[in-house]
């Protein structure tokens, strides 16, 4: 009876500590499979491996460790290394995204925002963008600032593209020069909406072209000069280059709805 019972108490104790171990293996583990799965990305070729990647990432991601979700629903976005899967893509964003990771809100915001799975969500995009926004994540203030504008709330609008434009964004600064030329939620400023168009194509956005010869057209040559001269001393502060530290640099990024950044930038956008 005694052998038994004494036994039964090991087999306990051994099957708690097991458990421990395995939950705080678990706990560590989840930032090292992470690391893992970045270390396969780089490097020759011998030691790439996307396969060894998806692997780390997945098991990091079903730890629950958010970096991990965002690489791995950008995987099942793109369609790397796996068939693309856009409902994945968007449920993985989501669970990072309530971990409050800045860079998953606004991934996620802007799947909904595109209509990307349907329905299109607006409330639901709000919500998620909102969160990015309030952490001072420019993609977050466009996006939400463009469905402001979508909503005809040009003042909100106005608010967030100026915050996102400010941070260098182009198509922030070029949407936001079109309510100051139109005098939509800001009192109309010709000027400087110029402005900021210059600094927009400036970025790199070519589509102001039109825009830029009317308003030159509209200030004459004074203004014009006076206008060219205040966005040379702005490119200081609101280039994207300065204010990216290091987000920066991807196809896509400039787009009307931007493009999710590759795993090597994620760390940079948060």
């Amino acid at each position: 009876m005694f052998r038994r019972v004494l036994a039964f108490l090991l087999t306990s104790f051994a099957l708690t500590l097991a458990l421990g171990n395995a939950q705080t293996t678990a706990g560590l583990n989840a930032p090292q499979l992470y690391e893992k799965g970045m270390n396969a990305l780089v490097g020759s070729r011998v030691t790439q491996s996307g396969v060894d990647a998806m692997e780390y990432f997945r098991r990091s991601a079903d730890l629950g460790y958010a970096p991990a979700q965002v690489v791995l629903g950008y995987f099942y976005e793109t369609g790397t290394f796996t068939p693309k899967e856009p409902a994945q893509a968007l449920s993985l964003y989501k669970k990072a995204a309530q971990q409050d990771d800045p860079l998953a809100q606004w991934l996620a915001g802007r799947m909904v925002y595109a209509g990307t799975l349907s329905p299109r969500d607006l409330n639901e995009a709000v919500a998620l963008l909102q969160t990015a926004a309030d952490h001072g994540n420019p993609f977050g203030q466009y996006l939400l600032g463009k469905i402001k504008l979508e909503r005809q709330d040009y003042s909100q609008s106005a608010q967030w593209l100026r915050k996102a434009a400010e941070q260098g964004l182009p198509q922030a600064q070029q949407q936001l020069a079109i309510l100051l030329r139109d005098g939509q939620g800001v009192p109309r400023d010709k000027f400087e909406a110029y402005v900021w168009m210059i600094l927009s194509q400036e970025a790199g956005n070519r589509a102001v072209a039109a825009d830029l010869q009317a308003l030159e057209a509209d200030l004459g040559s004074n203004q014009t000069e006076q206008a060219k001269s205040k966005a040379r001393e702005m490119e200081t502060s609101v280039t994207r280059t300065v204010n990216a530290r290091g987000c920066t640099g991807w196809p896509g990024e400039f787009a009307a709805i931007p493009t999710s950044p590759p795993p090597d930038l994620q760390k940079f956008c948060r």
